[in-house]
């Protein structure tokens, strides 16, 4: 590698055209600023010195060629929002070629390495110094003796199993399994012969912050959406006795990802019955599918709209996530639920539902002091309050389960965990756990055979 070889990657980074956006990542910035030196016509070794080991320092726990893949996979360019919204039609040959030139751009500097940097300096640019700096830049200081960093694809990215695509995994592991096998693309290929690949990725998992996350909540501030990095992977078939609750939510579910009209779901029911675990198994099983979950705390109601706008922009399937939700009769915020759910000015989007679980028959607490009222507005106000339920077009009810309902339970938790014991003696046991600590439920359950597993770990018996 030549000093003019650098200057001419220096100047093809100004000419991304798609993938520019790469040029406002620090570690970029910082390898940018490198290349700057590296070709400056004045050769200042102490600024080369002190610019090789920015970047260094902030390459450190990364991976050059790694991170720049990265970098294009999150980006967020005509290329993903074409494609997401299903306008292939409308990619010209004129947007492939940029994405193809930007590509094999990005490619040239993923391959230069540091040794290659330090071969350069040593072989031409120290030949132009001063004797009194190559004296400093003798032996420790020397560029034989620099730090190199990363520069090829480690394992954990490229060795994630991909065979077993008919083995139920986990939302995601899915999400981890899809990267990997396009980061594996762009191992084996030119990175230009990748635009199909990154069409297929767009269109399946997403961009940004959609490509990196399948579940998300809402930030504290209500700016932004933040991801959750290991959302619950429970599937349903880990949910036992539930075979009358999943059939509507899954039936609904299924007409909302194949693009049909859906309805919002309540699910109503005691604790621990469920209806929040059902929500969450409904992720594992549809991400693959483009459904995505956000979870929008009780308290943060009042962000639904702008949320709900937000989420209407981005063409993948989205779940709104409100848990134990309910109003004290003061609280005002059911008015922008309620009106966005049905009946505001705006149109519903198609790719929006809303699932929210309530251990109250009433989402709106009704005083005493409500019900005694003859005054009109008072006794309308109620009314209206009861009615948020109505907007709600299905509301699915989970019962607690009887003695033998959550016996069964048991015995199928157990089978999925492997644990081996007498019949009498586990449904004996799991009786007797109800009586120490909670009701019947399917979260007792699952706690009892936590326990259990437990313990027959420790004892060394299965």
């Amino acid at each position: 590698m030549q000093k003019i070889d650098l200057k001419k990657l220096r100047l093809s980074l100004d000419s991304l055209t798609i993938y520019d956006d790469i040029l406002n990542d620090n570690i970029v910035k910082t390898f940018k600023e490198l290349l700057d030196t590296l070709s400056s016509p004045e050769v200042d070794c102490e600024r080369i010195y002190r610019e090789y080991f920015k970047f260094y320092k902030a390459m450190i726990g990364f991976n050059w060629k790694e991170h720049l893949i990265d970098l294009i996979i999150r980006s967020e360019n005509k290329l993903a929002f074409t494609n997401l919204l299903e306008d292939k039609t409308g990619l010209k040959q004129r947007l492939i070629d940029n994405v193809q030139r930007d590509l094999a751009t990005i490619e040239q500097l993923s391959a230069v390495q540091a040794q290659d940097i330090i071969d350069l300096i040593s072989a031409s640019i120290f030949s132009e110094i001063s004797s009194e700096q190559q004296t400093i830049f003798e032996t420790d200081l020397s560029p034989s003796q620099w730090p190199v960093w990363e520069n090829s694809l480690s394992a954990s990215e490229t060795d994630i199993d991909t065979k077993h695509s008919a083995e139920k995994i986990s939302a995601v592991q899915w999400l981890k399994q899809k990267r990997a096998s396009l980061i594996e693309e762009f191992e084996h290929k030119n990175w230009k012969a990748n635009v199909q690949s990154l069409m297929e990725y767009h269109s399946e998992v997403g961009y940004g912050i959609y490509g990196d996350y399948v579940a998300f909540r809402v930030s504290e501030s209500g700016n932004e959406l933040e991801g959750i990095k290991d959302p619950d992977p429970i599937e349903i078939k880990n949910l036992i006795c539930q075979e009358r609750e999943q059939s509507i939510v899954i039936q609904n579910t299924e007409y909302f990802i194949n693009g049909f009209r859906a309805n919002n779901i309540i699910l109503y029911g005691n604790r621990g019955t469920g209806k929040s675990s059902l929500v969450k198994a409904l992720l594992n099983e549809y991400a693959s599918r483009r459904l995505r979950l956000v979870q929008l705390n009780k308290n943060q109601i009042d962000l639904f709209p702008k949320l709900v706008g937000q989420l209407s922009q981005i063409p993948l399937k989205f779940i709104i996530f409100i848990d134990d939700l309910s109003f004290d009769a003061a609280e005002e915020d059911y008015k922008s639920l309620k009106s966005l759910l049905e009946g505001g000015i705006e149109v519903k989007p198609d790719n929006v539902l809303v699932y929210a679980t309530s251990n109250r028959k009433h989402l709106v607490t009704e005083s005493f002091a409500d019900r005694k009222s003859n005054d009109v507005h008072a006794q309308d106000n109620m009314e209206e309050k009861l009615s948020l339920a109505d907007r709600f077009g299905i509301t699915v009810t989970f019962l607690s389960p009887d003695q033998e309902t959550y016996l069964r339970i048991a015995e199928g938790l157990a089978e999925q965990n492997g644990i081996k014991m007498d019949e009498e003696e586990l449904r004996e046991r799991a009786k007797k756990w109800t009586m120490m600590h909670n009701s019947r439920s399917g979260r007792t359950a699952r706690q009892f055979i936590d326990y259990l597993k437990g313990e027959l770990a420790i004892t060394g018996e299965k």
